[in-house]
Parts: structure tokens; C-alpha cells; sequence
């Protein structure tokens, strides 16, 4: 009896002496009960943000505060009740001490941070980047600012700057293509890192399959350009939200698909110096030694949900009209000089103009005569006009340099013509093989631009009368920039990466 009076003694001590350890933990003015802790850089890529934690979901709003130096302003985000119980906190600066602080249910909790230099993958990353122009309106949300993304493929990191060119954003180890908002927080796409993650650098979504250039989604499902062993970037994949494969489609079998060999039965030859890779059964060999060749090199998607029509930018080849549902070609776009400079044992002296079978399918008119070399970033507007950065990439050099331009594209088969109704060109200003377009402001009515390669040079001028509204040089490249804040506001405006007409 005495030994078992002594374990219910012992028991209760213990009890006793966990419930005061859990007091000492709990704060009585917080709903929530448990108040966590303030982690800096939690999965080691975004030395720039933090993340707060409860043990049980908010029930009152929380609100996290980075204190603005140089000028800068402070930035908050309120979560609403119900949120969650971790809370991304962004915006600190490098080089700098840094204070953060969490309002949990009235509880204040205050960390202050010490960043030193920075840096992503062996580059190290400045304090501030010069801006040459600033002619921007006020900010309207002046605690969550529009940041400028600088997405990199070549360099696998991502950055974030004010508009006075102080970064305030980082994500390492990881190539982007765009930074979306989904679910109401904001997520990157990967170019070559086949997920995606948040601003935290979790992951939200592996990929199957090979990825490059571009992902949108359509829907509740992903449509992504991917590869093949032998054809490199000629391959497009659509997976549902849980990742797994709806489709795999290959942009060879759908050129092959389209030729018309009774009538033409010279094409085949032709093709065969066009479209490589398994999917078409033409593998390239020289010297006994099989090579992947990037024939196609597909680096834009804009989905049409009204039309069932996917746009696709070949940087190799042209523009695509693509009925989506039945894979067929519908018309494809393309330069009448194109002449793509590539690696030398490619035969890019052939191009789709040399298959008769496709004459029917081209755009003529400003298509033909002033079409497109080497674009990116298609773009698709409200009133169905296609937009797109169009590098004129086809040199190592051109006097004119690159352009923005906007194409009313009419008729039927055998009888589509583009008409040139809109172009903004900078003769100072090539990149001839990356760049970005993206449409900005509370109405859409200016251009974002950037010209990526070989240092990334930004644009954002206003669209009808083409004045600058921000330029800023990087030492460089960028594939992209997008124009976002580090959170979601509900209400607010956004600009748009591809799509006016309907954003996916």
C-alpha cells in the first residue's frame, strides 16, 4: 500500500510540475494559449524571412511587422483568424540590423535580427541595386508594396527589390520561372527545379516529369513544357493538383501530325531535318554517337480556356495556335528572315516554311513580313490580341535591338494574316535569348520588360504614351521579373503575367 501511495505521490508531483511548465509557456491575453517563436530562415534559402508558429490554429488575428530601414517602409501582413499556425514573415534587409514583430492576439513578441552579407550559390547578393529611373505613382499599399521578383534560370536564386532598389527578398538553390498567387499566398514556379514552393522555399508541388521555361494552370491542373531523351525541350505535361500525369504531348508528333504526305511527300525528308527525338523516330547521330537536339525549344504557354486554344512560343521555331483537346496545329507565326543561330551540327537552315504541307497553317501578313524571331512571354489580351516580347534573337547582335509587340491575328485556315497593331522598341536595348513581358498597374496599363540577357536590364514604362516609369540595371542575367508583394491582399490588383482575357 505504502509503495503504491508513493507512485500516486510521485504522479501528482509530476503533473503539478508539467502543468507550471506549461503556464510558463502560455500566455493568458492570447487566444491561441501556446505562443510560439520567431524562426529565422527556417528551411535555410530565404535568409530574408522568418516564419511564426503556434501550436493550435489562430483564433484571433495575427499580425507580423518587418520594421523599414533606409526609408524603406515597415511591412505587415495581418492573418485573419483560422489561418493556420505558421505564418510567413518576409521583407528584412541584408547587411542590417533587423526587427520583427508578432502581434499574437495582443501578445507582443519582438526578435531582432542580424543579417550579414548575402549571398545565393556563390554569388553574392548587394545591399541595394542602383535605380536609374523612379517616376512610379505612390505606392497604394504602402505596408505591402509591390516588390520587383527577379526570376533566374542561369543562376539559381531568386531576389526581391523596392522600387528604391533595396532587396528585401531572397530564395536560393531553387530556378523559377514566375511567382503566381494560389490559394491567396504567393508561390513560385520552378524553370528547371520541378516544384513548387513558397516564399519559405517548402514545397507545395512535385513534378513528374522534366521541367522547363513555363508552367500555368488551367483550372485545378498544371500544363508545363517539359523534355524528351532525345528531342530535349519539344514535350508539354498536364498533371492534376496532387501531381500526378493527365497527359504527356509532344510538339513533334504534333507537326508531323499536320503534314500532308500524298500531296507532299517530299516533307518527310524535310521534317526529318526539322523535328528530332524519339517521339517523331528521327534520332540525331553524327559519328557514330547519338545527340539530343533541342529542335523546338518551347519557352511560353498562354491556355485560352474560351477557345480551347494553347499559344506556344517555339523560340527555335515561331509562334503556335494549338487546339488544345484534340493536340492538333491550328496556324503557326514566324519571321520570313528567322534564321536561328544554334549549336552548329543542327541543321537550323531548315525551318517550318520549307514543309509545304504547312503553308496553309501560316500567319501572313505583318506575320510574314514582320513577324516574330525568337519571342518569349507570350501574352494574351482581353480583346484577343497576342502580345509578346519579341527578342529579333535570330544574331549575336542587332542595331534594332528587341521590342514588345502586339498582333491582331484574322481568317481561317489557309487564309490566317497578322496585322502589327502595337510595338514599343528601345534600340539600345537586345537580349537575344531571355526576357519577360508582364502588364502592370490598377488598370493594366503599363509594360513591364525585361530585357534578361547577357545582364538584366528592367522597364516598366507607361503603355499608350511609352514614358518610363522605373528602369533598373542588374550585373546579371534574370530569365524574368515579375511585379508582387510579399503577401496576399484580398481585393487588391495584381498585375498579369500572360493572360488578360482569362487569367489562369
Amino acid at each position: 500500500m505504502k509503495k503504491l501511495l508513493s507512485i500516486i505521490l510521485m504522479v501528482t508531483v509530476l503533473f503539478a510540475l508539467s502543468c507550471n511548465h506549461n503556464k510558463s509557456n502560455y500566455s493568458s491575453t492570447s487566444p491561441i494559449g501556446r505562443v510560439g517563436e520567431i524562426v529565422v530562415d527556417p528551411n535555410g534559402v530565404t535568409p530574408l524571412s522568418a516564419v511564426y508558429t503556434t501550436s493550435t490554429v489562430n483564433a484571433a488575428p495575427i499580425t507580423v511587422t518587418v520594421k523599414g530601414l533606409y526609408g524603406e517602409p515597415d511591412i505587415i501582413h495581418t492573418y485573419p483568424a483560422g489561418y493556420g499556425t505558421e505564418f510567413e514573415i518576409h521583407g528584412m534587409f541584408p547587411e542590417s540590423q533587423n526587427t520583427i514583430i508578432v502581434n499574437d492576439g495582443g501578445r507582443i513578441i519582438t526578435k531582432n535580427v542580424s543579417i550579414g552579407t548575402i549571398s545565393a550559390n556563390g554569388y553574392t547578393i548587394q545591399k541595394k541595386y542602383d535605380v536609374a529611373i523612379n517616376n512610379l505613382p505612390e505606392e497604394k499599399y504602402s505596408n505591402n508594396p509591390e516588390l520587383y521578383f527577379f526570376i533566374n534560370a542561369n543562376l539559381p536564386f531568386q531576389i526581391a527589390v523596392s522600387e528604391n532598389g533595396y532587396v528585401r527578398y531572397l530564395q536560393s538553390d531553387y530556378q523559377a520561372t514566375k511567382l503566381v498567387i494560389e490559394n491567396k499566398k504567393m508561390i513560385l514556379y520552378p524553370t528547371y527545379s520541378g516544384k513548387n514552393t513558397d516564399l519559405l522555399g517548402r514545397v507545395t508541388l512535385n513534378y513528374p516529369t522534366g521541367t522547363h521555361h513555363d508552367t500555368i494552370k488551367v483550372n485545378n491542373n498544371y500544363i508545363y513544357l517539359s523534355v524528351s531523351t532525345w528531342g530535349s525541350e519539344d514535350r508539354l505535361v498536364e498533371i492534376n493538383r496532387a501531381g500526378s500525369k493527365v497527359r504527356e504531348l509532344s510538339f513533334g508528333k504534333l507537326i508531323q501530325n499536320a503534314l500532308d504526305l500524298k500531296t507532299y511527300p517530299e516533307d518527310e525528308a524535310v521534317f526529318k531535318d526539322i523535328a528530332f527525338g524519339e517521339d517523331v523516330d528521327n534520332i540525331y547521330t553524327i559519328n557514330g554517337q547519338q545527340k539530343s537536339v533541342d529542335w523546338f525549344h518551347a519557352n511560353s504557354l498562354v491556355y485560352d480556356s474560351a477557345t480551347d486554344i494553347l499559344y506556344v512560343s517555339s523560340r527555335h521555331r515561331g509562334v503556335l495556335a494549338i487546339d488544345y483537346s484534340e493536340w492538333k496545329l491550328i496556324w503557326w507565326m514566324a519571321d520570313e528572315t528567322l534564321a536561328t543561330e544554334v549549336p552548329t551540327y543542327i541543321p537550323y537552315n531548315v525551318h517550318f516554311k520549307d514543309l509545304k504541307s504547312l503553308e496553309p497553317y501560316r500567319v501572313k501578313g505583318d506575320g510574314i513580313n514582320d513577324g516574330p524571331k525568337n519571342q518569349h512571354a507570350l501574352f494574351l489580351l482581353a480583346n484577343d490580341n497576342l502580345g509578346m516580347f519579341d527578342n529579333q534573337g535570330d544574331k549575336g547582335s542587332n542595331p534594332n535591338g528587341s521590342r514588345y509587340v502586339e498582333y491582331k491575328i484574322t481568317g481561317t485556315h489557309g487564309n490566317y494574316s497578322a496585322t502589327k497593331v502595337y510595338e514599343y522598341r528601345d534600340l539600345s536595348l537586345y537580349s537575344q535569348i531571355m526576357s519577360d513581358v508582364d502588364f502592370t498597374g490598377e488598370n493594366y496599363q503599363n509594360l513591364l520588360l525585361a530585357y534578361a540577357y547577357p545582364t538584366a536590364r528592367i522597364v516598366e514604362i507607361e503603355k499608350s504614351s511609352k514614358g518610363e516609369l522605373f528602369k533598373l540595371s542588374l550585373p546579371f542575367s534574370t530569365y524574368r521579373v515579375d511585379k508582387m508583394p510579399l503577401y496576399y491582399d484580398e481585393g487588391r490588383v495584381y498585375s498579369e503575367d500572360c493572360n488578360l482575357k482569362n487569367p489562369n
